[in-house]
């Protein structure tokens, strides 16, 4: 399938091992001739650096910080963590939408059903692999809006409580994804309604749509053991992470059936 070498290549960063398995499926670090996806140098410290008049590295690398910070209960500094930062304008998420959208056979022009979405992304997105130094294994994806700094995509890339033992229940699982909306704070529970689930291995996403419509907006990954939240994706992101998991379906049912 085009759009799973597509993917790979553009967005298999954000959301590491995320390429299309789960908890994180837009991290894994871009490759660097990726035409869509610019890598960002880093400044020396005190530069503040605008890229066509978006936000400056140094202020993307402290929103991604204390995204981390606030969502994962930690209190790194600037100092205690390694930072790699690529950037996707918006005709690079278009590019994308438009190959997936191609690939799950949607009815509906895709300029056109996700006008609001990409309205919002207008200035591109910035994806941030965040790595506390004193952990390697410690590591985050940070999708960050370019134009007004709104974190729009975080999860945990390694998480390491995925021990070995029996899943919570479906009913489980879905109050502490209710749980972890609420504690998003900018979604009310009573505008939205579930729509697909995706297992992982270890993992779950949960997907929420606008109520009364097949509006994608939001989707919260959860430990399927502990039924933690170990990340999240809003809007336009969610859209990309939505398509993307039913390309993945839809080649793994075309494998199974194969054999």
């Amino acid at each position: 399938m085009r759009i799973v070498k597509y993917v790979a290549l553009a967005v298999s960063l954000t959301l590491a091992s995320m390429a299309l398995s789960g908890c994180a499926a837009f991290y894994t670090g871009i490759p660097k001739d990726t035409v869509m996806v610019k890598k960002i140098p880093e400044q020396k410290p005190g530069e503040e650096v605008e890229y066509n008049g978006v936000l400056s590295e140094e202020t993307v690398k402290t929103l991604s910080m204390n995204a981390v910070n606030k969502y994962f209960e930690h209190n790194l500094s600037l100092d205690d963590i390694m930072f790699e930062m690529y950037f996707m304008d918006q005709q690079g998420i278009k590019s994308l939408l438009a190959d997936a959208t191609l690939n799950v056979k949607m009815d509906r022009e895709f300029l056109v059903e996700y006008k609001e979405p990409l309205k919002k992304v207008a200035s591109g997105v910035y994806m941030a692999n965040v790595l506390n130094i004193y952990d390697s294994s410690d590591v985050y994806g940070v999708v960050i809006n370019a134009k007004d700094g709104e974190v729009l995509g975080l999860s945990k890339v390694n998480d390491l409580s995925m021990v070995k033992q029996k899943e919570l229940s479906r009913e489980e699982l879905e109050s502490h994804a209710h749980a972890f909306v609420e504690g998003i704070g900018e979604y009310k529970l009573s505008d939205l309604e579930l729509g697909d689930t995706f297992y992982y291995r270890g993992s779950v996403e949960f997907y929420y749509m606008k109520k009364g419509s097949d509006e994608v907006v939001l989707s919260v990954l959860l430990n399927a053991y502990t039924g933690k939240g170990i990340g999240f994706y809003k809007d336009m992101m969610t859209v990309l992470q939505f398509l993307m998991n039913k390309v993945k379906a839809s080649y793994l049912y075309e494998e199974k059936y194969k054999q």
